[in-house]
């Protein structure tokens, strides 16, 4: 996915009908893992904005707008490992070691980011198999994408330890394991 930087200066933010004069800024970032857009919360109301939320934008160069549209699912491949205990190794070589219930997922701290996960109750489903589960996020942003689970839930959805396509919605709060298209 390409990404691009929209120049400082004014721009008219888009969503359906509603619009917003804004000035936009360009923060320095440079180790921020993930695009965003901050605006105040009159702009949000305005345009029908919620925090966190996902949202495709387009840029039109012309114009100088940006207009907004809804992306509620993220999709990605994501390494998926089984087991209770989940170990995470950080780039200083520190482990972090926790225990997961059957009733639990866990997912890296990357992981909850590249998939725009906000709650902490999540619907797991794969077919007609379907589970409630609750989050257990990682916290260091450093260690790769995955997700884990035990082996009770693995053998429940047929899981093996491989890179796993997955989608989530963040209306929902369902991640689906091998979604179709």
């Amino acid at each position: 996915m390409p990404t691009f930087t929209v120049p400082d200066g004014n721009v008219v933010l888009r969503r359906g009908k509603a619009k917003a004069r804004v000035s936009l800024t360009n923060s320095d970032s440079s180790e921020c893992i993930d695009n965003r857009i901050e605006v105040g919360v009159a702009t949000a109301r305005t345009l029908g904005l919620i925090n966190k939320r996902r949202y495709n934008v387009r840029f039109d160069s012309v114009e100088r707008s940006i207009s907004f549209f809804r992306k509620p699912v993220s999709r990605t491949s994501i390494a998926t490992r089984i087991g209770s205990t989940v170990v995470e190794i950080n780039t200083n070589g520190d482990r972090t070691v926790t225990r997961i219930k059957d009733n639990e997922i866990h997912v890296s701290a990357i992981g909850v980011v590249l998939l725009g996960i906000l709650k902490n109750q999540l619907l797991l489903k794969r077919g007609v198999v379907t589970k409630r589960v609750r989050l257990q996020a990682g916290s260091d942003i450093f260690v790769e994408p995955f997700i884990q689970v035990t082996p009770n839930t693995a053998n429940m959805f047929g899981l093996v330890e491989e890179d796993t396509p997955v989608a989530f919605n963040q209306i929902s709060s369902v991640l689906r394991i091998h979604p179709g298209k």
